[in-house]
């Protein structure tokens, strides 16, 4: 029987908040880890993680990662990520699935970090591969597919960026994971009976006491928790996980009281390093 848990490395934003990193979020299956979106201090979670008995997994494992869109809260950590367990003794290249642009800052990362490459291919008997990165752009549908998950995208709406949702399904359970997005046609049906749907959200409530502009901004791209509760209600999922939280001043506790005003099933308003089992 596969065993499936789900770590919250970062669920942060833009904005650095003392506890929270920006985001990251690792579904292990069989402590295998797939890796959403990599933000800042996604690896120096990972290491915590470990320290703290949280995975029995480490660094070395950090092989796949899946990005939602090209933000940098989203993937300022990809020079982490390849470097760092490199050093730790990763053998083979890091799997990076994403949207348009992905090869192109997976190569300028490697080009701005040529000097560290081969000093450290010159000093330390690292393996040849562990620090290369091996880009696959994706579209809709299943992107990826190994023994313990199969992995499938979905256009999302952040903007003038390329962006994706991605569902993993695994023997364990089905999570979905927003990345950040409005509201998309679709979703639902897409998304409907998840075990876990893990979203970005906005508090309504304080989004009226924000400046036009970012009104007319965070309506564009983001999803407000009155607008979360109807896609909850919709879906149905099995837990639904705050993350990528937009609280302007909102307690956690306020925050899902906003949602819970409209929809009745399990909500949670993750921090950092939260683990959830399938």
């Amino acid at each position: 029987m596969s065993r499936a848990r789900v770590l919250i490395l970062g669920s942060g934003t833009p904005n650095a908040e003392a506890g929270r990193v920006s985001s990251g979020v690792a579904i292990a299956v069989d402590d295998q880890p797939y890796l959403i979106d990599c933000g800042h201090g996604i690896v120096q979670r990972v290491v915590e993680a470990h320290d703290a008995g949280l995975i029995t997994w480490d660094t070395k494992a950090l092989t796949r990662l899946f990005v939602t869109h090209l933000h940098a809260d989203h993937t300022v950590g990809i020079p982490d990520l390849l470097f760092t367990p490199w050093i730790h003794g990763r053998k083979e290249p890091a799997q990076v699935y994403g949207p348009a642009g992905l090869e192109a800052m997976l190569r300028h990362i490697q080009l701005a970090y040529a000097e560290n490459i081969r000093e450290h291919r010159a000093a330390h008997p690292s393996s040849e591969r562990g620090y290369q990165a091996e880009a696959r752009e994706v579209k809709e549908g299943l992107c990826y597919r190994d023994e313990r998950a199969s992995v499938y995208a979905l256009a999302a709406d952040h903007g003038g960026l390329a962006a994706l949702s991605y569902k993993f399904v695994t023997p364990a359970g089905t999570v979905v994971i927003s990345g950040d997005t409005k509201p998309v046609p679709g979703f639902g049906d897409w998304a409907r009976g998840c075990d876990l749907l893990i979203h970005e959200v906005y508090s309504a409530r304080r989004f009226l006491k924000q400046s036009a502009a970012w009104q007319a901004y965070h309506a564009r791209v983001h999803t407000s928790t009155r607008e979360l509760a109807a896609l909850a209600n919709e879906i149905r999922p099995g837990r639904l996980l705050l993350y990528h939280q937009l609280f302007w001043g909102q307690t956690a506790e306020a925050l899902v009281a906003e949602i819970a005003s409209d929809y009745a099933g399990a909500i949670v308003s993750v921090n950092d390093l939260d683990v959830f089992e399938l």
